[in-house]
């Protein structure tokens, strides 16, 4: 194996692991020889892609947390830490989007609801993993943000806000995490054809994938390909980035 891209025997853990980017990225770690903790919120989801992890010969469990709940992501890690004894790959794509009403129509429960969705949902996982990646010197973790979090042109307030929150976060955890042997990035994608995107009406998505320079809208296998490189041994002089998968649909 090259020992730049080797990740087998590594512990990933992935939030928001049942379905979309996150499922994607826990088959991709599978595959690639890494024990894959699945965190999510559904049993029957999250089983069905360790049982897709399992079966093409992998080593997977699922964890059920909502990971903005402060007690049950305690819960999580100890039941991950217990099992493997360590966690050296963290990718949080736990969050989510609604749609986009105008300011005067945004409650403050929406606001408060999007912050824990989205920021506070990486930071305690990651607050509780952290120490054992610090143990090891050895640690990479990747948030995922949105086109949103980059340009003030799509997406609601309190999601693109939140989303720029993300980024900001990766930020300073990649600056005081460096001297540990722990890398801190995230990726910005674009209109991914995840199951919640998949709910917009076909012309819709039809139309915003005409809209990017590459004619189309991305995939969650593309998407994982491009969170597998930032979890890589290879990746270790890469820190605090921000990688725009979006088709070119924004160029920062």
């Amino acid at each position: 194996m090259n020992e730049l891209t080797d990740i087998t025997g590594q512990v990933a853990v992935v939030t928001g692991g049942t379905a979309g980017m996150g499922e994607a990225a826990a088959v991709r770690f599978g595959a690639e020889g890494a024990k894959v903790a699945v965190i999510g919120r559904t049993p029957e989801k999250g089983n069905a892609v360790v049982k897709r992890i399992t079966d093409a010969g992998g080593e997977a469990m699922f964890v059920k947390a909502e990971c903005a709940d402060e007690d049950e992501v305690k819960v999580a890690t100890k039941t991950i830490l217990d099992t493997w004894g360590r966690a050296d790959i963290l990718v949080n794509t736990a969050g989510g989007f609604i749609d986009a009403p105008p300011l005067e129509e945004i409650t403050l429960e929406a606001m408060h609801h999007s912050y824990d969705w989205n920021v506070i949902a990486k930071f305690l996982i990651t607050r509780e993993l952290v120490p054992t990646m610090k143990a090891n010197n050895y640690g990479r973790i990747v948030n995922i943000s949105s086109v949103a979090g980059r340009t003030a042109r799509g997406g609601a307030i309190e999601y693109a806000t939140t989303e720029a929150g993300i980024i900001g976060l990766t930020r300073r955890l990649a600056t005081e995490l460096g001297g540990h042997g722990i890398t801190v990035n995230a990726i910005a994608p674009g209109l991914v054809l995840t199951p919640r995107v998949e709910r917009h009406p076909p012309e819709v998505l039809e139309a915003r994938g005409k809209s990017t320079p590459v004619g189309r809208l991305g995939t969650p296998e593309e998407l994982a390909h491009a969170i597998w490189y930032f979890c890589t041994p290879g990746a270790a002089f890469t820190t605090g980035a921000v990688l725009d998968v979006n088709g070119g649909a924004w160029m920062g």
